[in-house]
């Protein structure tokens, strides 16, 4: 599949993180807060980039934001890492559409791959952590079971493929 380039979950927290803390300005702070963010929700960066406009106006860490991609209102709960700091995103005057078109560039030119490849590799984290695909389904929001099913299905035999002796 296009989107997934196989990103490790953890790996991609850590990183992530470190090029947050070691953000040179405010808007490269804001981008990667967003991306991990998305990252630790397994959301669409939409989803990602509204959860963290309303942090930034609210300062709360849980909220329920508006599902992307649904042709019904529908929320999800999207939860901002603690380690992302309110105080660094102050200045951020984009609207949304702006701001996740910039996200989706800067993803691309700074880390070399699509922002639902994040998305991707919290799905296949939560798998290999023994999550039913049909919990995933519901904290991705997806409207349709048999499309994790499929990935969870195939990623799990890539695994055994791979593993065998």
């Amino acid at each position: 599949m296009k989107w997934d380039k196989g990103l490790d979950y953890e790996y991609c927290y850590s990183v992530l993180l470190r090029r947050l803390q070691r953000a040179r300005n405010n808007k490269q702070y804001c981008y990667y807060a967003i991306l991990l963010t998305q990252l630790r929700n397994g959301s669409r960066v939409s989803e990602a980039v509204r959860a963290f406009i309303e942090f930034v106006k609210t300062g709360k860490r849980e909220l329920d934001v508006n599902v992307s991609k649904k042709k019904r209102v529908e929320k999800r709960l999207m939860i901002i890492p603690n380690e992302i700091e309110r105080e660094k995103c102050m200045f951020l005057d984009d609207d949304e559409g702006v701001l996740t078109k910039r996200v989706k560039v800067f993803c691309k030119q700074k880390l070399g791959f699509n922002t639902h490849s994040l998305r991707y590799a919290f799905i296949t984290y939560l798998l290999r952590q023994g999550v039913n695909p049909s919990i995933i389904a519901k904290i991705t929001k997806h409207s349709k079971l048999d499309f994790i099913l499929t990935y969870t299905q195939e990623k799990a035999g890539e695994e055994i493929l791979k593993n065998l002796i």
